[in-house]
């Protein structure tokens, strides 16, 4: 599908899954990018599970976290719209475009698994395994309430989220507690956690025929089992060969870049989105022929 820029793009932000986490993800990136006038608008829903939005107690797959979105967009979305996705939320995207390809013009991935991560099926009768036996009962329950708690959530923060543990700060960690504060809320942690979203999606990335754009922290690593699996290099690397027609490039940070990395990650994006009107304008007046 070609590419859609106008001056009345539009964004969806897909906040991460976590503990805690919804769309106030974004808030800080939502607050400098309005800051400029004439800028894309946005649009940043909470995903089921998370936020306001409603919590079914039952495991979600990203086609589940999809449809209420592309609900949205045949609703809100003027034309088709760049998706901006936060690490494992890609897959959230790609069901997107898949499911509604004619509502996609681009894809903007910040801090995305590595390719391994990504790539790696997961048995899904290990995951429903893990869901009946771990998470859907009492052990579930006390879990989440210890992972609500501030220190787990400051040490975790620091450990596997952000660059500098000074980030972590009390902003960072309010929104977290208000965030998990419905029992709720964990039917989506425990559905990413049970690994009810790994699948092989490189045929669904590698097969889109819309602009994309990648962008890694300096300082990303993996979280978990999968912070040995390979290093930036290793991931840029691997990334520029499977996708040679992406923008993918690196700014100072870890792997929150909205929340830690801010200004350089609006930027980043906002510079992208606009080579990418840029050249929508050159094709539709004929001045780029014979280039």
């Amino acid at each position: 599908m070609a590419s859609n820029t106008s001056a009345e793009q539009q964004l969806l932000l897909v906040h991460p899954i976590g503990v805690g986490l919804s769309s106030r993800f974004w808030d800080r990136f939502v607050a400098l990018w309005q800051s400029e006038k004439r800028t894309p608008v946005l649009l940043n829903p909470d995903l089921l599970g998370c936020g306001t939005a409603p919590c079914p107690a039952r495991p979600l797959t990203p086609e589940d976290w999809a449809e209420p979105l592309i609900h949205l967009l045949r609703e809100r979305a003027k034309e088709p719209v760049v998706l901006v996705s936060q690490g494992a939320s890609l897959p959230i995207a790609l069901a997107i475009a898949a499911n509604a390809p004619e509502l996609v013009s681009g894809l903007v991935a910040i801090s995305p698994p590595g390719w391994r991560v990504l790539t790696q099926e997961f048995p899904q009768s290990r995951a429903r395994w893990l869901w009946r036996i771990l998470f859907d009962g009492l052990i579930g329950n006390l879990f989440y309430r210890y992972a609500r708690r501030r220190r787990f959530l400051d040490g975790f923060s620091r450990k596997n989220l952000f660059a500098r543990p000074e980030s972590v700060d009390d902003e960072w960690l309010e929104m977290l507690k208000r965030g998990s504060r419905a029992m709720d809320t964990r039917w989506a942690v425990y559905s990413f956690l049970a690994g009810f979203w790994r699948r092989n999606w490189e045929p669904q990335l590698t097969g889109l025929n819309i602009p994309v754009q990648i962008l890694f922290g300096i300082n990303t690593t993996g979280i978990g089992s999968s912070r040995n699996w390979d290093d930036l290099e290793e991931r840029l690397a691997t990334y520029r060969e499977k996708l040679p027609n992406a923008s993918i490039s690196t700014i100072t940070g870890r792997n929150v870049l909205p929340y830690e990395s801010t200004e350089e990650c609006v930027n980043s994006v906002r510079e992208w989105i606009t080579t990418l009107q840029r050249s929508a304008h050159r094709s539709s007046d004929g001045s780029g022929r014979g280039q």
